[in-house]
């Protein structure tokens, strides 16, 4: 099913600023990456395309690279900065369910599966120097870019979502997000996609909900960190 990606379509942008970055990063870079993970500031996002990937284009790249790794139903058509033009209109298979429909967004969106694989990815990457993303780009990405890639995702700090249901000083990696209505201000879509390092064994969870009129976050909140408890405990107390 597709989802307006929100913010976890800077992982993605994340990975593709990686693929394209060469030792020694410029200090600038790194500062504009912190800005997009951390603080989850959309100009660092969009300065980071325009200034590292590509200056008109950034977005079709990191779609490009994302179609590269097989990853179908995630695109970026347009820069976040309001007023930005659609830089290309992208159909996928995800958007076919006629079942249900979450109004997806036409500049960003994704799949719980696919941007779960992405993560998954930057794992295998990180952990053991494997998986898609060095089979795909073997002379643009490095296992320590990948390790580099989990660290800055895991100081994205938050008290909510998946980090709510794991302990204290459990390590996740992880970008939320979500979407507000622009008449109404209501909250439509969240979302939250992570790596749980646990002692019982590490995993990928990625979470979206999403509502035509509103989400009522914090009774949404609780319940992905209910969620994310669950599986926690699936791996730690069986």
């Amino acid at each position: 099913m597709a989802f307006t990606a929100s913010s976890i379509i800077k992982i993605p942008i994340l990975v593709s600023a990686y693929i394209t970055l060469s030792e020694p990063y410029p200090e600038e870079a790194l500062n504009l990456i912190s800005g997009m993970i951390e603080e989850s500031g959309n100009d660092p996002a969009d300065w980071l395309m325009e200034q590292y990937i590509s200056l008109n284009g950034g977005p079709l790249i990191v779609t490009d690279y994302m179609r590269d790794l097989g990853l179908e139903n995630t695109f970026l058509a347009g820069y976040f900065r309001v007023g930005s033009p659609l830089l290309a209109f992208y159909e996928t298979p995800a958007q076919a369910r006629s079942d249900l429909d979450t109004g997806p967004d036409p500049y960003n969106q994704t799949t719980v599966s696919d941007i779960g694989m992405l993560l998954a990815d930057i794992y295998e990457c990180a952990e053991f120097g494997g998986g898609a993303l060095l089979a795909v780009f073997p002379e643009q990405i490095t296992q320590s870019e990948c390790v580099e890639m989990i660290e800055t995702l895991t100081r994205n700090k938050t008290p909510f979502l998946i980090e709510a249901g794991v302990p204290d000083g459990t390590r996740v990696g992880h970008k939320h997000g979500w979407v507000s209505d622009i008449n109404t201000g209501a909250i439509t879509t969240i979302g939250d996609a992570g790596i749980v390092y646990t002692p019982s064994g590490d995993y990928v969870l990625a979470i979206y909900f999403s509502h035509p009129v509103q989400l009522v976050w914090d009774p949404m909140s609780k319940l992905m960190g209910d969620l994310s408890e669950a599986v926690y405990n699936y791996y730690n107390f069986q």
